[in-house]
């Protein structure tokens, strides 16, 4: 586990911690007025029409990906901490006027001003962003891709891009497993815990993979979760020498969801711009050997 500064460590926590709610919100029903849903390749993605969030993903191959209420669905979380209040995030489930725009094999949801956890404070400025989910050349994956813009005087201490937020068990949950570089677990089997168990800081429900440093987990930067019938993989187009990102994996017991974040620290000042550059998403059949394609075609042009 990577030691955190102070900062980073609440920031993280509020992230982790902050849905806890969800476990006794009951089976999610995403369904409703007001979303848009959109077909990249075979991917079809289902946004939250208020907050922009993805409420549900699913492909032929693994079936549902994603499955979540609007409440806590997510698409990107950012860490906003001020002297009031020092876990205060920003995120696209507690925004209520995000604009979703499609065009020819793309939709992107952009956010004016993101919407604050906690409503009683009076923030100056605002924090503005855009998702861009697009179909990839390879005729399978989507491109997904996070800018953010602070118009405030507080620094962003923290991005979680993509923040996937309600994957649900591809089959069987004993025999979904998640694998990156050397790492192969059953997050959730692993991650879930007894119903008398409620020693969180002794056994945590979620799970923290670097891809940097002595204690690199993550060799390549390439993950996937996958069933029997098959999955999901995930990469960013970077470096294996560039920086971060970290990638933390959290279970909630009742539920029995799971949310994948991958977690970006910066200090993002008053007129500055993040780019997340370029993650690919392929949802595949078959087992993780189908969904590494697009990352090993990657690593070829290099």
């Amino acid at each position: 586990m990577v030691i955190l500064p102070t900062i980073h460590f609440m920031a993280v926590a509020a992230a982790l911690l902050g849905a806890i709610g969800w476990a006794q919100a009951g089976e999610p029903q995403p369904k409703g007025p007001a979303t848009r849903v959109v077909t990249l390749h075979k991917i079809e993605i289902e946004l939250d029409g208020r907050t922009g969030s993805l409420l549900r993903m699913r492909h032929p191959g693994p079936g549902t990906v994603v499955h979540t209420t609007a409440e806590h669905a997510s698409l990107l979380d950012l860490a906003y901490p001020i002297e009031a209040f020092e876990p205060l995030r920003l995120a696209s489930r507690y925004s209520r006027e995000a604009k979703i725009a499609q065009s020819a094999g793309q939709v992107s949801v952009h956010w004016d001003r993101l919407g604050p956890s906690r409503s009683a404070f009076d923030l100056p400025g605002h924090v503005s962003a855009t998702v861009t989910l697009k179909a990839a050349p390879d005729g399978e994956s989507i491109v997904m891709a996070c800018r953010v813009e602070n118009h405030s005087p507080n620094r962003v201490r923290q991005v979680l891009f993509p923040d996937l937020l309600g994957l649900v068990p591809l089959g069987e949950a004993a025999r979904t497993e998640f694998r990156t570089g050397p790492v192969l677990t059953k997050p959730f089997v692993e991650l879930a815990k007894p119903a008398t168990d409620r020693f969180y800081a002794v056994n945590p429900t979620f799970a923290e993979y670097t891809s940097t440093g002595k204690e690199s987990t993550m060799a390549g930067r390439w993950l996937d979760l996958s069933g029997p019938g098959g999955g999901v993989s995930l990469f960013p187009k970077r470096h294996a020498w560039d920086t971060g990102p970290i990638v933390m994996l959290q279970y909630w017991e009742v539920n029995r969801r799971l949310r994948l974040m991958c977690v970006h620290y910066l200090e993002l000042a008053q007129g500055a711009v993040w780019d997340s550059g370029e993650y690919w998403l392929t949802p595949h059949e078959g087992d993780w050997s189908k969904g590494i394609r697009p990352y090993r075609a990657w690593l070829q042009e290099k």
